[in-house]
């Protein structure tokens, strides 16, 4: 009679020690597969959102702006860093939607203010764009489009107030190519919203992508690969 010989202790073992670093690694990967998922996907609502602000400061002229704020408490009970854009009310009285006057856009009451901590100074908000920890999205904080025109400035809170009648101004406030650029602490390479000074329209770019890489002049962008090129 032919006897069945059972694993030994040492077996059993190396057998869930080899079992453990193979579920070890599964988790390790999807983990940065979801990281990757969610850098994307925010990279894509920064751009789309960029696209609706500018729009909408276009059709109800008023400014349109970038914030991003930390340790925001969402609706699933944790703390985030969230980006939105906020449709600033203009005039002195934010009860008065029709008080509207190119010193008073956005309105004095609300300058260096959010709309987050004083509600009344917006119009409309846009949804909150959660910011994975993996990401770094300040860049595009303050990014402000101008009532009527939709012209894009740069890292101005108060939306040029009081300067709208000024192209000069408003011409040395627009963001350069490399202004905002959004970087990872994952492997993934950073990614650059180019917006145009005169339209305000936006496109969203990666670093590694061929356009900003290659040698072949005909198929580079030479304006992707020197903004890329900016620490």
């Amino acid at each position: 009679m032919k006897h069945t010989r059972g694993m030994t202790l040492l077996e059993m073992m190396t057998a869930l020690a080899v079992v453990s670093v193979l579920i070890g690694l599964s988790v390790v990967a999807m983990q940065g597969r979801i990281g990757g998922q969610k850098e994307n996907t925010a990279t894509r609502e920064l751009w789309s959102s960029a696209l609706r602000a500018r729009q909408l400061a276009i059709s109800t002229t008023q400014p349109v702006r970038f914030v991003v704020e930390n340790n925001v408490t969402l609706l699933d009970g944790r703390q985030h860093t969230v980006a939105r854009w906020e449709r600033l009310k203009c005039g002195n009285d934010l009860n008065t939607p029709d008080d509207w006057g190119m010193d008073q856009c956005p309105s004095p009451a609300c300058l260096n203010k959010t709309c987050r901590t004083a509600p009344a100074c917006c119009s409309e908000t846009g949804p909150d764009i959660v910011i994975p920890p993996t990401m770094n999205a300040t860049n595009i904080n303050n990014l402000c489009f101008l009532p009527g025109s939709g012209r894009p400035v740069f890292n101005k809170m108060d939306c040029l107030q009081g300067q709208l009648g000024n192209p000069a101004t408003i011409a040395a406030a627009a963001p350069t190519d490399s202004s905002i650029q959004f970087r990872f602490t994952s492997n993934r390479a950073k990614s650059v919203l180019m917006v145009e000074p005169l339209t305000g329209l936006s496109s969203v770019m990666d670093c590694d992508s061929l356009a900003a890489t290659t040698s072949d002049a005909t198929k580079k962008d030479a304006r992707l690969a020197a903004a890329c090129a900016v620490p």
